[in-house]
């Protein structure tokens, strides 16, 4: 008897079950995000967890991705600080259990990258291009790195005219190898003359006694590779004690223009080319929502790192679960990498990663004219 009840409920559930069909719960994809929220570099978090979250959203109200949805757990180091930066990326594998994590600043990618080698935890970088990112085990860099954008700046440089250069950069590997390494060799094989190495520290606002001893060298140029707002204020104090030759940063961006104001007259910098003007469906998309969200336009960074959501981890989710794997585990994403090294990029047609860690998309040669980036030479991406 009691067999005949349990026969009768089985079938009454399953009728229910097809009146009513039950809908399976999108299970969650931790991604880490470890950024400068606070501090002198908080421009930096800012704007790369806003473009990785117009990605985790889009993907999300589309339904998710084979069966997942995205999460951003974010961990600030605030001023490139190293200890916190290490804290917060053990936390993010043992408590939140990340397969992947979005980082930034050279310093602190440094830092953690042994501790996500050996959990298995893929890093995609947007942000920091030091060449010492080069040959590390699980990070990928999709911003070009300062060893593919500085011969193409000392290039313009020396259509320019220019022949006597003057370096500042921040005391530390990304500002240390592209200037040692990269600058001063280069340039000196070119025929020109380096008339001053100046490092500093970070969160400068006060660059008096550097550009002193800059100025003192009589530049045709200067190249900076400071970071955040200390190229800010290396512009402002450069002008303002007559320095009126062009100068290269590593970047440029409207936090930056509102402490230089005019000043910002001809800066350069070389960097990847996003066209937020682009008719490409996919950037109009992440261009209208990102601006209806954050009420800014999006930057390249801001494109770098909702291209390490939209358009390389759903892609590595995808791979790996249609191997009947687990995307959860870091080790399947890194392997499903190789699968195909090209993915799409939200600057349109491909990207591609190599195995150095350094990715392979077209750059430019940008020119600061009344506070906004202009184009002034396209660079094809090295084959």
């Amino acid at each position: 008897m009691k067999e005949g009840r349990f026969v009768f409920a089985f079938f009454v559930l399953l009728a229910f079950g097809c009146f009513f069909p039950y809908e399976i719960p999108a299970k969650t994809f931790p991604i880490g995000g470890l950024l400068p929220m606070t501090g002198p570099q908080a421009y930096y978090g800012r704007v790369m967890s806003q473009g990785a979250m117009t990605a985790i959203q889009q993907v999300n109200d589309a339904g998710g991705i084979e069966g997942y949805k995205f999460e951003l757990v974010i961990s600030d180091f605030k001023k490139a600080d190293v200890n916190l930066a290490v804290t917060g990326m053990r936390k993010m594998i043992s408590i939140d259990k990340v397969p992947a994590v979005l980082p930034a600043l050279s310093v602190t990618i440094l830092a953690v990258q042994p501790i996500c080698s050996k959990a298995n935890v893929v890093m995609i970088n947007g942000g920091a291009y030091s060449p010492d990112l080069l040959n590390k085990p699980y990070l990928h860099t999709i911003r070009l790195a300062q060893n593919q954008m500085v011969p193409p700046m000392l290039k313009y440089f020396w259509k320019m005219g220019a022949r006597r250069l003057a370096v500042s950069y921040m005391a530390n590997p990304a500002g240390i190898v592209p200037a040692e390494q990269y600058v001063k060799p280069l340039w000196t094989k070119m025929g020109g003359t380096i008339v001053a190495m100046e490092p500093h520290e970070m969160g400068v606002t006060d660059y008096s006694a550097y550009l002193a001893r800059i100025k003192a060298g009589n530049p045709d140029a200067i190249m900076d590779f400071s970071s955040g707002q200390d190229s800010a204020y290396m512009i402002k104090g450069a002008r303002e004690m007559g320095l009126t030759c062009p100068m290269a940063v590593s970047d440029w961006n409207a936090d930056y223009q509102a402490i230089t104001g005019n000043t910002s007259e001809n800066v350069y910098n070389c960097i990847e080319l996003f066209d937020r003007k682009s008719s490409d469906r996919q950037i109009q998309a992440f261009v209208k929502d990102y601006e209806a969200k954050w009420k800014e336009s999006p930057d390249f960074f801001a494109a770098n790192y909702y291209d390490a959501v939209y358009n390389i981890l759903t892609e590595l989710i995808k791979r790996v679960v249609q191997k009947g794997g687990n995307p959860l585990n870091g080790a399947q994403l890194e392997e499903a990498i190789w699968t195909d090294p090209s993915f799409k990029t939200i600057y349109g047609g491909t990207m591609k990663l190599k195995r150095d860690g350094s990715v392979i998309k077209a750059m430019g040669i940008l020119k600061v004219v009344k506070g906004e980036l202009t184009v002034v030479e396209k660079v094809p991406g090295e084959e």
